[in-house]
């Protein structure tokens, strides 16, 4: 009977959580966003809230709110189509959400890895959809780039994943610092929502107990 009544309070505390966590993930992506549309800057800013919650709650949990912050960001914009960003939110919500699970996201090197393979997942993922949605030109910061790779002689293409490398590594690098940021100083009961290691061990120890 203990051993359930532990369990329903985690469950409990993880739901609160998710309620509190998925919403707060959208407006930061929300205002990142507009804040980088606003200003043109060569950054996307869109996907901070999606790697914090990731790395708090889960790759799943990420995932929902990144993909909720993309449909609510095309119904708002008008155009259904760039949802489709959301596959790239998924990325990032999956590569920090598994890196926290497997116990891969307490140190700064962990952090560079997540870094690197969150830019270069966006840059593979988003540039066909932004070929599709836009024509590979978004209006925003990073066309500076695409139009610099299109005078090298690049296909849209090639050029649109060329843009989002080095702009991915700067973007999705101040998404995944800040996740990283924000989990290291979260107390251990917030630590383990990820569903980690350090949480696999320790139910392991109370049924034990």
């Amino acid at each position: 009977m203990g051993m359930r009544t532990i369990d329903s309070s985690k469950g409990k505390m993880r739901t609160t959580y998710m309620a509190i966590l998925i919403p707060l993930g959208i407006a930061i992506n929300f205002v990142g966003g507009q804040i980088a549309s606003r200003l043109a800057l060569p950054l996307f800013l869109d996907s901070i809230g999606t790697a914090i919650v990731a790395a708090i709650m889960g790759p799943f949990v990420g995932a929902v709110s990144g993909v909720g912050f993309n449909i609510i960001s095309s119904i708002i914009g008008g155009n259904i189509l760039s949802s489709l960003f959301g596959i790239c939110n998924i990325a990032t919500a999956f590569i920090v959400g598994f890196m926290t699970r497997a116990g891969k996201f307490k140190t700064v090197v962990h952090a560079i890895i997540a870094t690197v393979a969150v830019a270069l997942a966006n840059a593979l993922l988003g540039a066909p959809i932004a070929v599709v949605v836009y024509g590979g030109i978004q209006g925003g910061g990073v066309d500076l780039l695409v139009a610099g790779m299109l005078s090298l002689g690049r296909d849209i293409l090639s050029a649109a994943f060329l843009a989002r490398v080095p702009i991915n590594l700067v973007d999705k690098g101040i998404a995944v610092f800040a996740a990283w940021l924000i989990l290291m100083r979260l107390p251990d009961s917030l630590k383990n929502l990820a569903g980690g290691k350090k949480k696999i061990e320790e139910e392991q120890e109370e049924e034990s107990n």
